[in-house]
């Protein structure tokens, strides 16, 4: 098995390179697979009980398969980032505390979706609601959550200026997906909930997640066109480099 070798650019000219197969295909027929096997299994266990099938694909719960991929989904984006940081220039835009910005944003998330940090805002909400005097129909983290979500699209927004173009909309459009079902479902399921339309609030936990998941795989798609993975025929050697916007 030969060594991968990294560079910011392609050097002794420009070698014969083909692209190396993508594995993100695969990645989304995994994601949906897991969607359709929490249907499956939820419907099955309406007719005979399987617990533990049934806990271990479920997209509402934590400390499964869904959680375990969903987290592994946005540690693969920090990664990506965190590649174009170590072969970015110095005078590269973005530059490396960018690419290093990104990768620790979505190593959070990460880190939020396998330990419930978000759920753990639900006690702010809570102190919130009782200052206030007033009663959110949805989970009580939501208020907060987006607030925080706010701000951090602000800070996406500002950062993403020095991207080009086609890179700015495509994270831009990965993280409006992803908080569309972070945020926006969940704050909808958690009104399902309070009222009890419990058919209603397992079609949206299946979007709330569907969306998650999408969005970082469109946002993987994106960095996939900038942090380019090459097979040089003329080493047998696989490149990493940056795709070059000056050429």
């Amino acid at each position: 098995m030969t060594e991968p070798q990294i560079h910011e650019r392609p050097v002794g000219g420009e070698p014969a390179r083909t692209p190396v197969p993508r594995v993100l295909p695969y990645a989304a027929g995994f994601t949906a697979a897991l969607l359709v096997a929490d249907l499956g299994t939820r419907g099955y266990n309406h007719f005979h009980a399987i617990p533990a099938i049934r806990t271990f694909v479920n997209v509402d719960v934590e400390g499964n398969l869904p959680t375990w991929w969903n987290s592994a989904l946005l540690l693969a984006v920090a990664g990506m980032a965190l590649v174009a940081a170590l072969l970015s220039g110095r005078d590269a835009r973005p530059g490396r505390l960018s690419w290093l910005g990104l990768a620790a944003a979505t190593a959070v998330l990460s880190i939020d979706e396998s330990s419930e940090l978000h759920e753990r805002l639900g006690e702010v909400g809570k102190s919130w609601k009782s200052w206030a005097g007033v009663s959110l129909p949805t989970h009580a983290w939501v208020l907060p959550g987006a607030l925080l979500a706010v701000a951090g699209t602000v800070c996406a927004v500002l950062w993403a200026r020095d991207l080009p173009r086609d890179l700015r909309r495509g994270l831009l459009g990965a993280l409006a997906v992803f908080l569309g079902g972070a945020l926006g479902v969940e704050t909808f399921n958690g009104w399902a909930l309070e009222h009890g339309y419990s058919t209603v609030l397992m079609l949206g936990t299946l979007v709330e997640e569907g969306l998650e998941m999408s969005g970082c795989l469109v946002a993987l798609a994106v960095l996939g066109r900038y942090v380019l993975l090459e097979h040089d025929a003329e080493t047998g050697r696989t490149v990493v480099r940056l795709r070059d916007d000056d050429a």
